[in-house]
């Protein structure tokens, strides 16, 4: 077998893991729809806390996402964001 053999070849190491189903997001979506914001916010920083807990908190790639956002918000929610943003550090 020549190395030209392998070229496409993908060994499961190398292939993406997206784990998430539509389904997943449908349920996480329906358990969050009805929340307050308040009751979001608690949500949130429940979550931020646990992720910190277990060392698989990445606040640069949380603060990418929102930069990625910005231009889909207004400017007020996109202040409002960048707000509980640095809470989060």
């Amino acid at each position: 077998m020549k190395l030209s053999d392998f070229k496409g070849q993908e060994t499961k190491a190398q292939k993406p893991q997206n784990n998430i189903k539509e389904d997943d997001i449908m349920e996480k979506y329906n358990s969050y729809k009805d929340l307050s914001s308040d009751q979001l916010n608690q949500e949130l920083f429940k979550e931020v806390a646990k992720q910190k807990q277990n060392g698989s908190f990445d606040y640069q790639k949380l603060e990418n996402m929102v930069e990625g956002l910005k231009g889909s918000l207004s400017p007020e929610n996109y202040q409002n964001v960048k707000r509980i943003l640095e809470s989060l550090k």
